[in-house]
């Protein structure tokens, strides 16, 4: 099998080492070799799989101890990184002159075989965003939250959460002891931790608007992120009661007004247009006004959309062009899942698998870090970055190659080395 690594990627050390990690030397050796193959393979990401990469490497056992009985926490990891994605959003933002900070919150599954069982991460979920029969629409996976931070043209991943359901906690619990019992907390209530980190890092003069679809568009999370002087923008659902009304029924009420025709700017770059009409009043459990916008793709759609927007002077133009940049949250997901294999873990205990998902996070990070720092006019996103990353590789696996050939003459024993037979 042809190897791919024969030292780890300085630009990623250099990264590594600019977070100052609280990890032992060696569990810092194994967070940087698993980020690093993370990045190099289009395998299937299991700990074999990504030590086959290297051509010196310990025994996958020793990476899989590093995740599941090492003493360090997923937060070791997760806690810098938001601080330093934190500090380049901010710098992004100065340098185009922006004042305005969106933070975008969605959850996804990662899917897993039906036939998994003991992964205590994965459960069955119900997966809304599933295109078949309904009844098809249950899925074996580990859920999770992920937060996209946004200045301007560029958008940084600050947080990936897993999310454990409250039946899943409480099977769990039945077999851990007291003090190593895990607590359920609900997605709103997961949102709401992962907005408080934001609010730590962010200065009081740099204005926020939050965006989220309408599973987190409670009364609780509205009037949190209020009180820290913020804006949100949201989804609604059609039962959601405006003034004492449902907003569907509201949103029949004003048939006799004209349609605004808004024109937004998607990810392709091309210019779509929605005939939207705004008003205004009071949702339930929501002490102040917001203004709700009814969207429709043409005259004849019988399904509109709803959005609440806290911040009254956004024009409906400003609000939907601001919620379309929630589609970073979907590339983060791709990445996530089809290029770093967030879902290919195969460790069992929740802790091992939160471990995964903050190195994983490291992975998608470094991407997102290079692009900011590169000077190359191709690199415009992270597959550009992936492959500028596996082009160094493979550069430094070629010179270490032919140097050893050089240094010992012996051209078999290099092979040998360098290209080990298929376990």
């Amino acid at each position: 099998m042809l190897t791919r690594i024969l030292h780890e990627n300085e630009q990623l050390c250099t990264l590594v080492r600019s977070l100052k990690l609280d990890l032992s030397a060696p569990q810092l050796r194994h967070v940087i070799r698993v980020a690093d193959a993370l990045l190099v393979t289009d395998a299937p990401k299991t700990l074999a799989e990504l030590r086959r990469q290297f051509v010196d490497c310990v025994d996958p056992s020793n990476i899989a101890d590093t995740l599941r009985i090492a003493p360090w926490t997923a937060q070791a990891i997760r806690q810098p990184l938001m601080s330093l994605m934190m500090q380049v959003t901010l710098e992004r933002l100065k340098q185009e002159g922006q004042d305005l900070l969106l933070i975008n919150l969605d959850d996804s599954l990662a899917v897993k075989d039906p036939g998994t069982r003991c992964l205590e991460a994965v459960d069955w979920h119900y997966d809304h965003s599933h295109k078949s029969r309904k009844r098809d629409r249950i899925q074996n996976g580990m859920e999770y939250l992920v937060c996209n931070i946004v200045a301007g043209d560029r958008a940084f991943t600050f947080a990936v959460q897993p999310y454990l359901g409250e039946r899943t906690v409480r099977r769990l619990n039945r077999e851990r002891s007291p003090k190593q019992r895990l607590h359920f907390v609900s997605k709103p209530r997961l949102a709401r931790q992962i907005l408080e980190a934001c609010r730590v890092l962010i200065p009081a003069e740099v204005a926020v608007r939050v965006q989220f679809d309408s599973w987190y568009a409670s009364a609780d999370l509205l009037r949190y992120i209020r009180r820290q002087g913020w804006h949100a923008v949201c989804r609604l659902k059609p039962n959601r009661r405006l003034s004492g009304q449902r907003v569907d029924q509201r949103g029949l009420a004003q048939r006799h007004r004209r349609y605004v025709p808004v024109d937004i700017s998607v990810a392709d770059g091309s210019k779509r247009t929605y005939l939207v009409r705004s008003m205004t009043g009071r949702l339930h459990k929501v002490p102040f006004d917001v203004c709700v916008l009814v969207s429709r793709r043409h005259y004849r759609d019988r399904y509109p959309v709803y959005f609440a927007s806290t911040d009254l002077t956004l024009s409906p133009q400003q609000a939907l062009q601001g919620y379309a940049k929630r589609w970073n949250c979907e590339t983060d997901n791709w990445y996530l899942k089809e290029r770093l294999g967030l879902g290919d873990f195969r460790v069992q205990s929740y802790e091992a698998i939160d471990k995964f998902c903050a190195v994983v996070l490291l992975s998608l990070a470094y991407l997102q870090w290079r692009l900011i720092a590169t000077t190359d006019s191709k690199a415009r996103n992270c597959a550009d970055a992936i492959r500028q990353h596996r082009d160094e590789h493979a550069e430094d696996w070629l010179r270490g190659a032919c140097q050893e050939v050089l240094a010992s003459g012996d051209i078999e024993a290099v092979l040998k080395r360098f290209l080990p037979p298929a376990a």
